[in-house]
């Protein structure tokens, strides 16, 4: 799928039958595999998702190492000067790959499903995520039917994550559009965070003052007193109005268990439990006791474990915890050490 910093792909003391290898290089045999699926792909929103998908392996099915002419050429194994010059360029190019790390399908097919579609190339909604699955899953199975080693030897390990996407990209979407939910805002507002802060002067909330300015309405004290008073409704018999923010910080926060019924929990509330995540490691902070949060059910419940939320995280006098200021929210498998934090 891409290079990295990592381990080989081939164990040393795997069993290799040498009549499987190719003499071709890795990202030529790569190259004209994803090229011939991606050219029996009949429907533009797939073929513009595989766009997307091979260059994340850096094999770009619009920008060949070689030319249309010098590939057919390749396939007349007779004429060896074009399979031996075919062969140099696609190797060159591998080779510069390669100095940024090994072979690493399965970091690729995680980066890809994370990073690529939800920040540097957005998949628009929950069925453009799935569909790239299903996009992605029939490329790997091209890949594989064409005895590329490197990754048939994989290919159930790469089954496993496209089924973990499956179900967790679409909720990472769903659940984006809802954090950090009413309760939490309610608390934002009323303690500290980021709705306080954004109540200015006497706590005229931003969209009064912008109004303002361009002259649309006078904004009123009383606006941010209605607001004020729907988050104190909000929190009522939940956590206590006079209680005081002791503690703000952004952190990044793995979702640890999910509690959709919790017995001492407001009926239409849940409790999520936390950990404070290190993704230098990619591992929960040891030196960190558990969080627990509430959410409204219908977005715990599309929350899974091991999702990782970039959020900041308030503690009030009183022990309880909320969150606001959301930026992120990840699926379980995605690589975040690679990814730049708060």
């Amino acid at each position: 799928m891409t290079f990295r910093n990592g381990p080989q792909t081939i164990p040393k003391d795997a069993k290799i039958d040498l009549c499987t290898f190719s003499d071709d290089p890795l990202l030529l045999r790569m190259d004209m595999a994803t090229y011939g699926y991606y050219s029996a792909l009949t429907d533009s929103r797939d073929r513009r998702l595989m766009e997307i998908a091979s260059r994340s392996a850096n094999v770009n099915v619009q920008t060949r190492p070689a030319g249309r002419k010098e590939l057919k050429q390749f396939g007349d194994k007779k004429n060896a000067e074009a399979v031996r010059n075919v062969r140099l360029k696609y190797q060159t190019k591998q080779d510069q790959i390669a100095q940024l790390g090994t072979f690493d399908m399965q970091w690729g097919l995680r980066w890809l499903l994370s990073f690529v579609v939800l920040v540097e190339e957005p998949v628009l909604g929950v069925s453009g995520a799935e569909r790239m699955v299903s996009v992605v899953e029939g490329w790997i199975q091209a890949l594989a039917s064409a005895d590329i080693y490197e990754v048939s030897n994989q290919q159930p390990q790469l089954m496993r994550i496209l089924d973990v996407a499956r179900k967790e990209l679409p909720l990472t979407l769903a659940v984006s559009e809802r954090l950090p939910g009413e309760l939490n805002l309610a608390c934002s507002l009323l303690f500290a965070g980021q709705l306080r802060n954004a109540f200015v002067d006497v706590y005229k909330p931003r969209w009064a003052l912008t109004d303002q300015v361009f002259g649309d309405q006078k904004p009123k004290d009383e606006d941010a007193e209605v607001e004020r008073e729907r988050a104190r409704d909000m929190v009522d018999g939940v956590v206590p109005v006079d209680a005081e923010c002791t503690r703000s910080r952004p952190v990044d926060l793995r979702i640890a268990s999910i509690d959709l019924a919790a017995e001492d929990c407001p009926e239409h509330l849940s409790r999520v439990r936390v950990r404070i995540y290190d993704r230098s490691l990619l591992a929960d902070k040891n030196d960190e006791e558990p969080v627990d949060l509430l959410f409204e059910a219908d977005i715990a419940s599309c929350l899974c474990v091991g999702f990782v939320i970039e959020a900041t995280l308030h503690t009030l006098s009183n022990g309880m915890h909320y969150m606001d200021a959301v930026t992120m929210v990840w699926p379980s498998y995605s690589p975040l050490d690679y990814v730049d934090g708060h």
